[in-house]
């Protein structure tokens, strides 16, 4: 199946689970575990309507692209891995940021969710992000301070 999407992907095309179903005379649910299975195992994330037009919710796109981001690769390298935009990739790196940045100041979910725009639900996804991979307080400021972004060790209060 990842090679018939990786196939349809170079000849400018892309399967959908019901076409891989019927190819493969399959489940939905066995084409969803063996896609799934796949993505994981070998930490990818394969063409599909699902990822390459961001329809619908595989394994993250925000966590494999975070994830490589992270380990120091470029927006490039994670667009050909993982088969996005590379505009897509640079606007999941920021809200990835903005969220890092109000964390750091403590901010319920509910008012990052205001500030940023974006529903709890996927603000607690990136959460969920940061204390996979930058839990400590300190790994946050210094990622923060690669990307280019000082972050006071005090905040100034309105009088």
């Amino acid at each position: 199946m990842a090679r018939a999407l990786s196939e349809a992907y170079l000849q400018d095309g892309l399967l959908s689970f019901t076409e891989l179903q019927w190819i493969f005379l399959a489940s939905h649910a066995s084409v969803s575990r063996a896609i799934d299975h796949y993505q994981r195992t070998h930490h990818v994330i394969l063409p599909c309507p699902g990822t390459v037009l961001d329809m619908g919710r595989m394994l993250t796109h925000k966590d494999l692209i975070i994830k490589l981001h992270l380990q120091g690769h470029t927006v490039l390298e994670i667009s050909d891995r993982t088969h996005h935009n590379p505009r897509s990739i640079d606007a999941y790196l920021k809200t990835f940021d903005a969220v890092l940045i109000l964390k750091t100041y403590h901010l319920p979910t509910p008012l990052i969710a205001t500030v940023l725009g974006h529903g709890q639900e996927l603000i607690h996804e990136y959460l969920d992000i940061i204390d996979a991979y930058l839990k400590p307080t300190h790994a946050i400021r210094e990622h923060l301070q690669q990307r280019g972004v000082t972050i006071p060790t005090q905040t100034p209060h309105a009088g």
